[in-house]
């Protein structure tokens, strides 16, 4: 009797010691549940009752056969934490963009993912009623995509590592910053996208990274993405969205807009009318150019482009790309705008008394405007010298004038 009670005693001692060590002789099991698909951890097994009532959140490890299978179809399932209390509390997990309560984070480079599952009261591991708990598991179920655990962890509220499958703790991966914005376009009742004839490209001008949208002194296609640009009459704003990749400095970028005429709009740097955006990684971001009034511009000689604060290498392709996904026209009323060449038509026709005092203002304003379209040109190509055939749209805008006094005199 007293050597059994002696062994007795010491079995006792060697249970409560084992108790009280963090549990790793448990293994993930898939053999029992569902033909295989299921991972199972026992954590009773691990680490008794008491132990087990005391954590409060669990994480995972995944390993993926390949990345590019994972990108392919994604994977997800359910996350069960189960007891006698809760009998099978499931949340469903998945990869980043499939929108579950649970989204696991992705370490390419070693094809794994981490991720938690905080406990709530009615995913602990508890008893039912006044009965002790007899059981918990922490159980992963496969619906969707090719993936295997290769640990569990549990941690109580402190964060202490309570118990997991290999003995370690499980360091959660930072999940990737997302990038891009929302600009709140609700004002403009009406908004008209632009058909655009390509994406364009990133490239390096004057030191800087930028995509150029329209650049009327570059013949190349990349730099002029609008077939028509007539539908840019009358706006009251634009907006840009561009997809921006391989983000690995955050950096400021804004949009760049010339109306192209004298006395036009002549946005170069940002400001409140064409605000920077700050770009912290890989996204997608919309930028903004407002009018002051109803634009009016020149659509051969007019210029818009997305600048950025990023330095480049002229001649050099950046390694931050850029690719422009639409151009939005935007107007707050939703009548249509009357060009000033239909209100100057309908002038003349309704006081034709006037049509020679009309003309000969004409002709010295257009003399006066090309001699100030020269100085502006000048000025222009002092400020931006890689655009330095502005010269020439000065010599466009004096035609232009002389052809319209011209015009009028035929009347």
């Amino acid at each position: 009797m007293k050597i059994s009670k002696i062994l007795a005693g010491m079995s006792a001692m060697a249970l409560a010691a084992s108790m009280m060590t963090i549990g790793a002789s448990a293994a993930i099991t898939n053999a029992n549940f569902n033909d295989g698909n299921d991972y199972c951890y026992d954590v009773f097994a691990a680490v008794g009752a008491d132990k087990a009532a005391t954590i409060t959140s669990v994480r995972a490890k995944l390993s993926f056969k390949s990345i590019d299978a994972l990108n392919a179809s994604g994977a997800g399932g359910g996350f069960i934490t189960s007891s006698d209390g809760n009998n099978w509390k499931s949340t469903e997990f998945g990869n980043d963009g499939a929108e579950k309560p649970i989204t696991f984070v992705v370490d390419e480079a070693s094809a794994t993912a981490t991720m938690e599952k905080t406990l709530t009261e009615a995913d602990k591991f508890i008893g039912k009623g006044d009965d002790a708990l007899s059981y918990a598991q922490v159980v992963f179920q496969s619906w969707w995509g090719d993936f295997a655990v290769d640990n569990v962890a549990c941690y109580d509220a402190a964060g202490e590592l309570v118990c997991s499958v290999t003995g370690d703790g499980i360091d959660l991966y930072k999940a990737p910053e997302k990038g891009g914005n929302t600009v709140d376009l609700s004002e403009y009742k009406k908004q008209t996208n632009v058909t655009l004839n390509g994406e364009g490209k990133s490239v390096s001008d004057s030191g800087k990274v930028r995509i150029n949208i329209k650049h009327p002194w570059v013949a190349d296609a990349t730099f002029n993405l609008v077939d028509d640009w007539s539908v840019f009459a009358g706006a009251d704003a634009v907006a840009i969205t561009v997809d921006i990749s391989n983000v690995t400095d955050a950096f400021t970028a804004y949009p760049c807009f010339s109306a192209g005429i004298e006395g036009g709009i002549g946005y170069w740097e940002a400001s409140d009318n064409n605000p920077a955006v700050t770009v912290n990684a890989d996204g997608t971001y919309t930028f903004i150019a407002k009018f002051p009034s109803a634009l009016e511009m020149d659509e051969k000689n007019m210029f818009i482009d997305v600048n950025t604060d990023l330095a480049g290498t002229d001649g050099e392709d950046p390694a931050v790309k850029m690719a422009v996904k639409s151009i939005v026209v935007l107007n707050k009323s939703d009548v249509e705008p009357t060009s000033s060449e239909e209100s100057a038509d309908s002038t003349e026709s309704t006081d034709s008394k006037d049509s020679k005092t009309d003309s000969a203002e004409s002709t010295t304003n257009s003399t006066n405007s090309a001699a100030t379209s020269s100085k502006a040109a000048n000025n222009a190509s002092n400020t931006n010298p890689s655009t330095g055939a502005a010269a020439l749209a000065a010599v466009g805008v004096a035609l232009a004038g002389a052809a319209v006094v011209a015009t009028k005199k035929r009347k």
